[in-house]
């Protein structure tokens, strides 16, 4: 016969996870059946690394505290055992994929200084002294002689795809391939004609493999390919890879990053976000790296502000936009949708209503590439005053003269898309305005406060937790059940060490 109830009769009333088909009391009785005649005798939890000595205790009284605890404190006690338990399981696996790529050979790619000055004449940018010593980083460890793993995190306008090239050269330089995978086509396609500029006359093959359009290499010699997914099927011309760099890293999974990664011979890494990742969330998903921080924007680029503008109170986005346009400046305006079928919120009925008084364009993610890239042009050309689109605009667009983002229906956007979309204005020598336009969110408030990416990326954490933020099957926090990333960061912090001292063996 089933426990009546498993529900304590003090001041905590325990609430479970929805199981479909199982009601929350239906559960508690099972639980209570289990814990009534559990052989606790057969128990046995593994050790703990040194340093965490307080929490090695008697599991019996802790699985009991979990789920019928007299008190508060007592349920919370038993939480932080469990929580640092599922800590040295995280940090165990990161420990020993950091072991083993220090251990595994890799191709040197040395840069002497002659090697260096030609590098350098060859991006058209001054560094900062940020951009300067994540160059030094990336040339240090492509040097080998282990496979450099970098984690290259930048703020919207810090220029992290000139450091990236910096590396690339490095490598085809010496004769191996470069395979720069990019989570949209627009961004691929940016990127390529970008770097094809800079690289022009200098021999080297600046290719694009996506789905929708592929360029060939001139030659059989080493290139530098710009694609998307496309890029991990078989047919991808990588040659002999020696370098892998992931752009806007947290789009894609785990599996897929790897797919690329065998496809050479132990290739150097490098992953990059413009999504500065809450330190929570890196100390663990990406603690076998070597990080290196872009925050210096280049001289005269400052972050643009944002502003909320309320859902009844359009026309002053639409003067805004006229204010720009009158000014010789580019306006991006983003909706969430398409709605070719009268969708609401869909750019096509934005462009056709605000083309009445504006030289208006149109891309979104239905367009053919040759339509898409022939529309940027356009407004990057200043034969268009004014580019709608969807978030295909969100990365990797660079127009200089663009100083107002008008995003419509902002509170369907997340933190990071939105930073991400303030950041396509003011790249050049104005400083750019964002116009947030629908109802006042927690999100959007965050927005408004600060340009700080990395405050962002905590607020965001904190809105959404950590599952959410960058998707439980990337993240590797799907199977937490203990473990708060936000609240326990210093039990984080504690229990990294313990485990990196004791050598991540378990």
């Amino acid at each position: 016969m089933l426990p009546r109830t498993a529900t304590p009769s003090g001041e905590v009333q325990l609430r479970y996870p929805d199981i479909d088909g199982v009601s929350n009391a239906r559960l508690q009785q099972w639980l209570a059946l289990v814990l009534q005649d559990l052989d606790w005798q057969r128990i046995a939890l593994p050790p703990l690394p040194q340093g965490l000595d307080e929490f090695a205790v008697e599991p019996t009284g802790l699985l009991r505290a979990m789920h019928v605890p007299n008190d508060v404190a007592e349920h919370e006690h038993a939480r932080r055992h469990f929580a640092v338990r599922e800590a040295v399981a995280l940090f165990a696996a990161v420990e020993k994929a950091r072991r083993a790529r220090a251990v595994r050979p890799a191709r040197p790619f040395p840069v002497e200084p002659a090697l260096a000055a030609r590098i350098r004449a060859r991006i058209p940018l001054q560094l900062t002294a940020d951009q300067e010593a994540a160059v030094q980083l990336l040339w240090q460890k492509l040097a080998g002689p282990a496979a450099m793993g970098v984690l290259l995190q930048g703020d919207v306008g810090t220029g992290k795809t000139a450091v990236a090239i910096a590396a690339a050269l490095a490598v085809l330089a010496r004769g191996a391939s470069v395979a720069f995978l990019a989570p949209t086509e627009l961004l691929a396609e940016q990127h390529w004609q970008n770097v094809a500029r800079w690289l022009a006359g200098s021999g080297v093959d600046v290719v694009l493999h996506t789905a929708q359009q592929q360029s060939a290499p001139r030659t059989d010699k080493p290139a530098l390919v710009f694609g998307t997914h496309a890029l991990l099927t078989s047919g991808a011309p990588l040659g002999k890879l020696g370098l892998v760099v992931v752009d806007e890293q947290h789009r894609f999974g785990v599996q897929q990053r790897m797919a690329l990664v065998h496809k050479g011979d132990n290739p150097h890494v490098l992953v990059m976000t413009a999504t500065p990742i809450p330190r929570t969330l890196a100390l663990v998903l990406f603690g076998d790296l070597d990080v290196a921080v872009l925050q210096q924007r280049p001289p005269g680029r400052r972050s643009a502000r944002a502003f909320h503008v309320a859902t009844d109170d359009w026309p002053r986005a639409v003067r805004s936009i006229a204010r720009a346009v009158k000014r010789r400046g580019r306006v991006f305006v983003v909706c969430p949708a398409v709605g070719e079928d009268g969708e609401k919120g869909g750019v096509v009925r934005m462009q056709e209503v605000l083309q009445q008084r504006f030289r208006c364009g149109l891309v979104h993610g239905r367009m053919k590439p040759l339509e898409r890239q022939a529309m940027l042009a356009a407004f990057r050309d200043g034969q268009l005053d004014v580019l709608v689109g969807t978030t295909v605009l969100e990365v990797g667009v660079d127009v200089p003269d663009a100083v107002l983002m008008v995003v419509a229906a902002a509170d369907r956007f997340g933190i990071a898309t939105l930073h991400q979309l303030r950041g396509r204005v003011g790249r050049g020598t104005r400083r750019g305005l964002c116009l947030l336009c629908g109802p006042r969110t927690e999100r959007i408030a965050a927005v408004c406060r600060t340009t700080d990416g990395f405050a962002l990326a905590e607020a965001d954490l904190a809105l959404r937790g950590s599952g959410e933020l960058l998707g439980t099957a990337q993240s590797g926090f799907g199977e937490l059940r203990a473990l708060d990333p936000v609240e326990d960061l210093e039990l984080l912090r504690r229990v990294r060490q313990a485990v990196a001292t004791d050598g991540g063996a378990r």
